[in-house]
């Protein structure tokens, strides 16, 4: 693999072009290494294939100086459920070794990496990840389908002005497909569906060639399989849709370079109904040879396009969609918007970044699962902002609040059954910086009683605490209680929940991605005690 070029251009969040290197041992190769701004790598590990970009951070967004891509195809072979293959291993960590050293001759600060369908689904992912750790340093974080759908959101939204629109953004992978609707604000559904270009082309064999009968089966699998994606974003609505990812912008390119009218705009490939349906039919009868040739597609890229066609085409019928836009962005920018949210976030704090990072830190050596802690801590907030006119706390104890979310299991890898009594020992015992003993205290009891029974006298932890101190872990708890309920899946399907609180009432309005019963009943379940502590009847419906 060789470094890719980089692009020119103007300053801009995406694709700009970077000056070449100074020697290593030259004064201003030193000068500039010092006071050069933070560059950060990310990496993608996907089913099909490995990207990597090197990017440098600016004041307002950030320039990418750097990009690797290697069709490993780590899924070749494997999928549903089967181990990766030796060779697949072998090239993916050899992959990984050259991207370190590529990041490594950049003097990057930062490398986050992240996997997805193919790792995520491997019986044997913890031997590709070991080898690749050992082989390249780089430690790889197996992300859920979801936490996949929210990077290619954030890479999308960054790339294409919304204009105060609603969009559907359709990401189609080696592995799986991830749909999201959205505005530039808010996110209001995810669903990732493992119906990726390299699966369908292995599970229908249309690697090589292809039959109607394939064809049709391929078609038929699609449409049940999205049958309730499609229906749920129908009732969202949406004003316009965005393809990313190397599929998707590659029967785009196809299109604008075979076919008449579709182009660009705006520095955006449109690929219509018309011409993919167009595309299909011209790839149905070849062979991988005459696919190669005639559409002059890498061999791997051209195995696997037409399962990939064919997702796309019965997503866009489904939908009744006669066009979208193709956008290069994918999950590579997402992790970079993402890094670089959590920084700036973390200056806009610095008083409490001392704090923050503690409890970061405890959590990544508890193996906390990250996406869940911080769905259950958002949500915790939502509700205590709600309920300021009740509970009377002040912002210091909303903070208290946010730690002991991120914080309530971090207990779990020693027990599950008895995870809320581990949590409250290791928050106890942890040697959390920027806290006084009063504030560890307040935070480790209200992640103790996040289940299983309240606060009760008889509990000398609890007992231990003074009365102003029980107040306000009594009411934090309550309120923890309810917001980790609304994440009993996992999944992040409640998107948001309003509050409205009366002298007699308290009503949730929970506002849901997906399908949220499983999170309604546990909720309403634990908010019986929230009701306790506020003396009120609280209820909750799906709105």
């Amino acid at each position: 693999m060789s470094i890719a070029a980089a692009e020119s251009g103007v300053e801009r969040p995406f694709r700009v072009s970077e000056p070449s290197l100074p020697a290593a041992d030259s004064t201003e190769g030193r000068k500039r290494r010092t006071h050069r701004p933070q560059r950060i790598a990310a990496i993608d590990v996907g089913t099909n294939s490995i990207h990597m970009i090197i990017v440098e951070a600016r004041r307002h967004g950030y320039r990418v100086i750097d990009k690797e891509k290697e069709m490993v195809q780590l899924g070749r072979d494997s999928l549903e459920g089967r181990p990766l293959t030796d060779d697949a291993i072998e090239r993916g960590v050899s992959t990984l070794r050259s991207m370190a050293d590529i990041a490594r001759r950049w003097g990057v600060d930062e490398i986050v990496a992240v996997a997805t369908s193919a790792i995520r689904e491997a019986p044997n992912r913890r031997q590709f990840l070991s080898a690749a750790r050992k082989a390249s340093g780089i430690s790889i974080r197996v992300i859920s389908g979801e936490e996949e759908a929210d990077y290619i959101y954030r890479a999308v939204r960054s790339a294409v002005d919304f204009h105060d629109g609603t969009a559907l953004s359709i990401d189609i992978g080696g592995g799986s497909v991830e749909f999201i609707v959205g505005t530039q604000n808010e996110v209001f559904f995810t669903r990732s569906e493992p119906l990726g270009a390299l699966r369908m082309a292995q599970r229908f064999d249309l690697e090589k060639g292809s039959t109607s009968t394939a064809i049709a089966e391929c078609r038929s699998f699609v449409r049940k399989t999205i049958r309730k994606a499609i229906a749920r974003i129908s009732s969202y609505g949406f004003d316009f849709a965005i393809g990313s990812s190397g599929t998707i912008v590659t029967l785009a390119t196809l299109s604008a370079t075979t076919g008449a009218g579709d182009g660009m705009q705006s520095g955006l490939r449109w690929l219509s109904r018309t011409r993919l349906g167009e595309l299909i039919e011209a790839l149905t009868p070849l062979s991988l040879a005459e696919r190669s040739k005639r559409f002059a597609l890498d061999e791997k890229r051209a195995a696997t396009i037409l399962g990939g066609a064919l997702v796309l085409d019965e997503i866009m019928r489904g939908l009744e969609m006669e066009q979208l836009r193709a956008c290069d962005a994918a999950i590579r920018e997402g992790i970079v918007e993402h890094f670089l949210d959590q920084r700036r976030s973390s200056d806009a704090a610095p008083r409490g970044s001392i704090r923050r990072s503690s409890v970061r830190s405890l959590a990544e050596r508890s193996g906390v699962e990250r996406a869940h802690a911080s769905q259950v801590a958002r949500l915790a907030l939502r509700i205590f902002d709600q309920l300021a006119e009740i509970h009377q706390l002040s912002t210091g104890e909303r903070e208290l609040l946010e730690y002991a979310a991120l914080l309530h299991e971090v207990g779990m890898h020693v027990s599950y059954q008895a995870h809320h009594k581990h949590s409250y020992y290791l928050i106890s015992h942890a040697g959390l910086r920027g806290f006084t003993g009063d504030q560890v205290a307040v935070v480790a009891n209200v992640a103790r009683y996040v289940r299983k029974s309240p606060p009760t006298e008889d509990h000398q932890n609890f007992a231990d605490l003074s009365k102003a101190q029980q107040n306000v872990v009594l009411r934090l708890a309550a309120i923890l209680r309810v917001a980790d309920a609304l994440d009993r899946g996992r999944h992040g399907v409640i998107r948001d929940v309003a509050v409205v609180a009366g002298k007699r009432r308290i009503h949730l309005e929970l506002r849901p991605r997906d399908e949220a019963d499983v999170e309604l009943a546990a909720a309403t379940k634990r908010a019986k005690y929230l009701g306790r502590v506020f003396e009120r009847k609280v209820d909750l419906t799906l709105v």
